[in-house]
């Protein structure tokens, strides 16, 4: 009887070193922007994986320090909500923080990230709105066009449900966008709802429109029926508030920012209105539609109570 032949193996060679992606991100020239930080989100999702620790560290003091940045503008001039505007602080501070826990980060840039946790711990210290006391840009901030009052069907009666809706249009800034960008997306959708000739409505159709930033927009006022939900003769629209984000979330997912938003202004016109959390609808209980998408509808399921 033969011994089995236990001729050892040769090691492993070592796995090769990651390729060092050497081409300068082009978010590196441009001036500060919602698109910058888009553009350097995505960067870090992709080539940053492979590039220098040095530059992904750049990245990330430069993508924090302009959520700071907006953050502090939308505070000072109320145009989100205090609490929504709070999770995008939240966001800065924690991508200071993996800078300064970074052995690889230098003194300055770790000095640099103290200097952000300072600030993103400042604003988070500052007062902020009660509960009910939803930020809303003004149709005047937005500049909004004057409705025709012969074209709008007047409320009658108390509001007594909610439809929410997105946009469907690919122009709105899907990770944030500043409030300009915003209030142009507004302003093309009125101009939409009022000219097209498949619309010729009165006024843009939805009360309130919620952008990726958390921004709360003044639609439709309140003393004239909606336009969003459709049926016989407009007949879903009756005492039917319309809630629209904006975006196309058909196949990806709301910000936390604007769900934070939705959250607060659901739970503000539900007290204001005595609406009860079964007459939140998303629109594709109303009509053959996928809006307002399945994230979205997931969310008014599991969080509408």
């Amino acid at each position: 009887m033969f011994a089995a032949c236990n001729t050892p193996k040769p090691p492993a060679p070592p796995p090769p070193e990651p390729e060092i992606v050497s081409v300068r991100p082009v978010w590196l020239d441009m001036p500060l922007s919602w698109e910058k930080l888009v553009a350097i989100e995505d960067w870090l999702a992709t080539d940053g994986l492979k590039s220098h620790q040095s530059l992904r560290i750049e990245a990330l003091l430069q993508l924090n320090e302009g959520r700071v940045t907006y953050s502090r503008k939308d505070l000072e001039r109320s145009s989100a909500p205090a609490q929504t505007v709070r999770v995008r602080i939240a966001a800065a501070r924690d991508g200071f923080k993996i800078v300064l826990d970074d052995p690889n980060a230098g003194n300055a840039s770790k000095a640099r990230a103290k200097i952000g946790v300072q600030s993103t711990l400042a604003l988070l210290d500052s007062p902020i709105t009660s509960r009910s006391d939803v930020s809303i840009v003004e149709r005047s901030e937005w500049r909004a066009k004057a409705g025709r009052a012969e074209r709008l069907t007047p409320m009658r009666g108390a509001w007594s449900r909610i439809t929410v809706h997105h946009s469907d249009e690919s122009r709105s800034p899907l990770a944030g966008g500043t409030l300009e960008e915003s209030e142009e997306v507004v302003r093309l959708i009125q101009k939409f709802h009022m000219e097209d000739p498949d619309h010729k409505w009165g006024d843009i159709g939805y009360h309130f429109m919620i952008d990726s930033a958390g921004r709360i927009f003044r639609g439709r006022e309140l003393k004239w029926q909606g336009a969003h939900a459709g049926g016989a003769g407009g007949v879903n629209n009756l005492q039917n508030l319309g809630v629209c984000l904006l975006g196309d979330f058909s196949k990806r997912s709301p910000t936390e920012a604007a769900f934070k938003s939705l959250e607060l202004l659901l739970s503000s016109l539900r007290e204001e209105h005595k609406i009860p959390a079964a007459r939140v609808f998303p629109h594709k209980e109303f009509t053959t539609t996928q809006c307002p998408g399945p994230a979205l509808t997931n969310w008014l399921k599991d969080n509408v109570r």
